[in-house]
């Protein structure tokens, strides 16, 4: 249900705003519109955020993690600047509307209702997909699941709870537990539990170089707290105490990708380090690792050269050509 009271259409524009500015910061300006997709149990409003040309043949999808935001990869825009991309609010994230995970669905038909039908909404047969971290999980699920439709994959960070070794920080545990998730969700954030959040999950001072703008988008859109059952539901669908094997990809799965995937990987990632990922990794059949030093779980942010080059190395120019680097 679309949210129309003032106090939440404030929050929604301060976001917008806050997002506009940091994208300018990278030099990057954005098509803002509302599309309708299926979510496997009904149909939701998602918003989406378009950048470079409308012509490219094979955009380029971006896909944030769990209670994240597309505006976190702003620093990866100029390198893909010759290419349409396609920056999509998951359902119950950022400004798309709430969506509260049923039951009766499993997390994965989940994921393949809402890529699939959100490409014919955009009139867009095939993408090349870029995920970070729960959005790389859902990146290496659409690879499996619709690969008609993935050109080629490109995963930032440990790809979710996807990949077996995964160990849910206890915040992840306690936001997976049943009421207790939405209620914590919901409570503003100080500006120092943010910074703090930041620094475990993304990585020790991984913010530091980012232009302030950027830092100022990510604080509005945590005080989303609409969202709060919406993404509490999300942690609920990945964690029971554990990662739920379920949602977890076996090396048998992992060695189906038809798809050429990039994995650009913080050595320090706290959720799954590369070397701990080793099994994984090489069952993937043509796979291309970038492990970054000193970088932890948004490795871009901290290695922005390193991570730009490989990542328009792996997805090329505006024909949707890459650049083979083999």
């Amino acid at each position: 249900m679309t949210r129309t009271d003032p106090e939440s259409a404030n929050v929604d524009e301060r976001i917008r705003v806050a997002e506009g500015v940091a994208y300018r910061a990278y030099g990057a300006s954005g098509r803002d519109r509302y599309i309708t997709v299926d979510g496997g149990v009904g149909h939701l409003r998602v918003r989406v955020r378009e950048f470079g040309p409308v012509d490219d043949p094979i955009p380029v999808l971006l896909l944030h993690g769990i209670a994240s935001a597309n505006v976190l990869a702003a620093p990866l825009l100029p390198y893909l600047a010759d290419r349409r991309v396609i920056a999509l609010d998951w359902p119950g994230h950022g400004l798309s509307d709430a969506h509260v995970l049923s039951k009766t669905i499993a997390l994965r038909a989940h994921v393949y209702a809402v890529i699939d039908s959100a490409l014919d909404a955009l009139d867009v047969e095939q993408v090349d997909i870029v995920g970070h971290s729960l959005g790389g999980q859902f990146s290496l699920y659409s690879a499996l699941d619709n690969p008609a439709r993935i050109r080629r994959v490109a995963l930032l960070g440990a790809p979710g709870a996807s990949l077996g070794g995964v160990t849910p920080i206890p915040t992840m545990r306690i936001l997976a537990v049943p009421r207790v998730g939405p209620k914590l969700l919901s409570m503003p954030m100080s500006d120092r539990a943010f910074q703090r959040n930041n620094d475990l999950t993304l990585g020790a001072g991984a913010l530091r170089e980012a232009a302030p703008e950027l830092v100022t988008a990510l604080r509005s859109i945590a005080d989303r707290t609409a969202n709060a059952a919406s993404i509490a539901s999300y942690f609920r669908a990945l964690i029971r105490w554990s990662v739920r094997s379920e949602v977890q990809l076996r090396g048998t799965d992992l060695s189906r990708i038809q798809q050429k995937v990039l994995m650009i990987w913080g050595e320090g990632d706290i959720f799954l380090t590369p070397g701990a990922a080793a099994n994984s990794i090489v069952a993937v059949p043509d796979n291309r690792l970038v492990t970054i030093t000193g970088a932890g779980h948004a490795p871009w942010l901290q290695a922005l050269e390193t991570a730009g080059t490989a990542l328009t190395e792996h997805l090329g120019g505006p024909t949707g050509t890459a650049v083979d680097s083999d």
